[in-house]
């Protein structure tokens, strides 16, 4: 491509980005101050699963401001090899600005080095990808402390409420909080995708699915065995809230385990699922065990036939907590005895997920004995509905409903 034919391609681009922000249903999401985070000589990355909103919310940071929008899922930039060429077309069409915005820059060779000499030259660059290696080569090691990430997951529970024009406050009455339960039965169902409750069709989140295997994971990888590799990422959706092998998970789809292997690290990396790592006192054994959970509900429902609410709960709950933490100190707890499916070490507490009351007691023995052998005093048990505060051999222990748990 040559220079004006980039141009045409950038205002194009810059058009669509306009009219994206302008007309669509425009949703604020839950996070901090980020344009504070864009001072030289500072990089924003904003990363995240396909079609959580990284777009919408990297543009929205900017509006008002003199900036250039490159989208390289483009596919008339994809092939683009001479990024000097880009960069003649930017300052052609808009002048010495200051600010400019990279939407999915993994797809192009080259962007670290030409990143990190803008980021040099003074300028102020948000950047957004889909997949969790795109800070790993060069750019990470030219960019160190220079570059801050941000991760982006679709709507949250609290995001999902004001979608729909529901406005939460401190204190509720009956009518309002029966209106968000009833809220959070959908949403365990439909999930979070902008796109998908936009439109207001489950054919979405097919799509939706699809594009993140094909475009974050079988085109990078290069995965020949195609139809194979579906049903190897089907079987990792259907482990949500689950301990994972991948060994079994080889076995099961009849490949090889480095096959495997590979292929669910590309799964992880697309950000569709996460892992939460086992805790250990002992570095040595730290996450030698881990239990995956998928970024969103609604995907869930798409790929799994048999559904199981109470796992789907404790799925909710993990992101919603690797969302508040940016995956920082969030773990799992098993002994021989007892588990606990989440120490949130970051605020030094021990929770428990329980859709069955029944359970309840078993789940809060095992609090009570993690307790004991870690030292930490914050315990909490996540219920469906219940409510209230126990005591059991002398530790306090809260149950928090799950809608007020999200909305937190």
């Amino acid at each position: 491509m040559n220079v004006e034919e980039v141009k045409s391609v950038l205002k194009e681009l810059r058009e669509e980005a306009t009219e994206l922000i302008s007309n669509e249903r425009i949703i604020l999401r839950e996070v901090p101050d980020l344009l504070s985070f864009l001072s030289i000589p500072n990089v924003l990355a904003i990363l995240g699963v396909r079609r959580s909103g990284k777009s919408t919310l990297s543009l929205l940071l900017l509006r008002g401001k003199d900036f250039a929008y490159v989208n390289f899922d483009d596919e008339r930039l994809r092939g683009l090899k001479d990024l000097s060429r880009l960069e003649e077309a930017i300052y052609s069409l808009y002048g010495n600005i200051n600010y400019l915005l990279f939407d999915e820059v993994q797809n192009v060779k080259g962007w670290e080095p030409f990143v990190s000499r803008l980021r040099r030259g003074g300028k102020r660059v948000i950047i957004t990808g889909s997949n969790s290696k795109l800070l790993s080569g060069e750019l990470a090691t030219s960019l160190t402390g220079r570059h801050v990430d941000y991760f982006l997951f679709p709507f949250s529970f609290k995001e999902y409420l004001r979608f729909n024009g529901v406005v939460t406050g401190d204190v509720m009455t009956t009518r309002e909080r029966a209106l968000v339960k009833g809220y959070l039965e959908k949403y365990l169902e439909l999930g979070g995708f902008p796109e998908a409750l936009m439109l207001g069709s489950r054919v979405m989140l097919n799509s939706i699915y699809n594009d993140i295997l094909f475009r974050d994971v079988v085109s990078r990888l290069k995965v020949k065995r195609v139809e194979r590799f579906k049903d190897f990422a089907s079987a990792v959706v259907s482990l949500y809230s689950s301990e994972v092998s991948i060994n079994r998970l080889a076995k099961i789809i009849k490949v090889d385990y480095k096959t495997a292997d590979e292929w669910f690290s590309g799964i992880v990396e697309s950000y569709l699922v996460h892992i939460v790592k086992r805790y250990s006192a002992k570095v040595s054994s730290l996450g030698e065990n881990k239990k995956v959970y998928v970024t969103d509900p609604g995907i869930i429902h798409e790929v799994v036939v048999k559904k199981d609410k109470g796992r789907i709960i404790e799925d909710l709950v993990a992101v919603h907590l690797l969302r508040k933490n940016q995956f920082k100190g969030i773990y799992y707890v098993k002994g021989e005895d007892y588990e606990v499916d989440f120490y949130d070490e970051v605020n030094g507490e021990l929770i428990q997920v329980t859709f069955d009351d029944e359970i309840r007691d078993r789940k809060i023995r095992g609090l009570v004995k993690a307790s004991s052998l870690l030292g930490i005093g914050r315990l909490k048990v996540v219920t469906w509905d219940s409510e209230g505060e126990v005591k059991v051999e002398g530790k306090k222990v809260e149950i928090e409903p799950l809608w007020k748990f999200l909305l937190r």
